[in-house]
């Protein structure tokens, strides 16, 4: 069993704890898999981009995501109604969902449910999935008058962002935006195929021959990160490094995947491919302890910190609820509870994730799902879908009150 480190430090009254999570020696992290439709095969290439075969004999396979667990989904099957095949680390196949009308893109939340795009006529709808397979409508949005969601992809919050391609009447596609519950509204007005978020919460989409960059929550000004492809980009995704892959389809129909550094250069990863729809890399499986640690929080620079690190490849979301707890710390005895925490978590450039004052105002219901939900309303919570990195929960008082607190970050995995 191999292990990693998961170091994790409060300020504030300080805690310091060491702890180890492990993975499967057969995992592979790091590895990319793409599916070969006209094949039916699944390729795994290394970091270094030597090639293999991962899985033969599939029909016609499109879409792809790993769970937590290092199983890869496929969408397979001609015509219209086509099925799901799970695939575990060993190669064992089996099928997961049947009869998903021309299935696209996959993604998985932080939880473990799978998230499928389908079609109905010129509606685009999406499944929900939970790990034994029972399915629901998570969201139909009709918000634009051409095609179907063909990309899929996560951010911290727990919002689920679908790419809607360019379509006819001058049509430019678009990006919709769903929040947990699955209301859906539009994020913007231009979109393509490819989506794929970086750990800082950036949104990148493949939008006809251009990489797009959206900051977090901005859809009005995005950039272009990266331009000036042989053919058109269409499959997204990030490796550990940060490094963007970008699958495109070249003009003599042939596809080939571009490796996009951080500051916007282009190598050459792999040429003479099928064309291809998806990419996904293969994550570590690891999971986050629970923690937590209590202390005086001042005014000014006197806050509760948790700092935490969440390990991995960063190839993985990690499901965490931060919370903030003070008036509940009378009922166990605690004199000079903080009587109204509020809750602030940052990554590790400092930048705003999210942030909370009394818990029911913002996630509510998602919070309350968890089954961790504080027993005061005047206490904070935060749910988010991490991944590896380094955070920060900081904890104050409303109204530069000061008091005992306690900073807790719970793994819902």
């Amino acid at each position: 069993m191999k292990k990693q480190r998961l170091f994790i430090a409060f300020t504030g009254a300080v805690v310091l704890a060491l702890l180890t999570v492990g993975y499967d020696a057969r995992s592979a992290p790091g590895d990319l898999y793409l599916p070969q439709a006209e094949e039916g095969t699944i390729l795994k290439f290394s970091p270094d981009g030597t090639k293999s075969m991962f899985a033969s004999g599939l029909d016609q396979p499109g879409g792809v995501a790993f769970d937590r667990a290092g199983n890869l989904f496929v969408s397979v099957g001609p015509g219209q109604f086509r099925d799901i095949t799970k695939i575990t680390p060993g190669g064992e196949m089996t099928v997961f969902a049947t009869g998903i009308s021309i299935p696209g893109g996959l993604a998985f939340d932080g939880v473990g449910n799978l998230y499928v795009t389908f079609s109905t006529g010129d509606t685009g709808s999406i499944w929900k999935f939970t790990p034994d397979g029972a399915k629901s409508l998570f969201g139909s949005y009709h918000g634009f008058e051409s095609g179907s969601p063909i990309a899929l992809a996560f951010n911290a919050a727990g919002d689920l962002y679908a790419t809607i391609p360019p379509g006819p009447f001058d049509f430019d596609g678009g990006i919709i935006r769903y929040t947990p519950d699955g209301t859906g509204s539009t994020f913007s007005l231009v979109g393509g195929a490819g989506l794929a978020f970086d750990t800082g919460g950036n949104l990148y989409a493949a939008v006809n021959d251009e990489i797009l960059k959206f900051a977090p929550l901005d859809a009005g000004n995005p950039s272009v990160f990266a331009s000036g492809f042989q053919g058109s980009p269409y499959a997204l995704a990030f490796d550990s490094a940060g490094s963007l892959f970008v699958g495109e389809i070249l003009p003599d129909q042939t596809s080939s995947i571009e490796k996009v550094s951080p500051d916007g250069t282009k190598t050459l990863f792999v040429s003479g491919l099928s064309p291809l729809s998806s990419l996904a890399f293969e994550p570590v499986t690891e999971k986050l302890r629970n923690i937590s640690a209590r202390g005086l929080v001042g005014t000014g620079d006197d806050v509760l910190i948790g700092g935490f690190i969440v390990g991995g490849n960063a190839l993985a979301n990690s499901a965490v609820l931060v919370r903030a707890i003070g008036p509940s710390l009378s009922q166990a005895g605690a004199t000079n509870a903080l009587a109204d925490p509020t809750l602030e978590l940052h990554n590790s450039s400092g930048a705003l994730i999210a942030s909370n004052d009394d818990w029911q105002d913002t996630q509510g219901d998602q919070i309350s799902a968890t089954g961790l939900a504080p027993t005061d309303p005047n206490e904070s919570a935060i749910y988010a879908t991490l991944p590896a990195g380094n955070y920060t929960a900081v904890v104050r008082g409303a109204g530069d009150t000061t008091g005992t607190a306690l900073v807790e970050i719970y793994s819902l995995q």
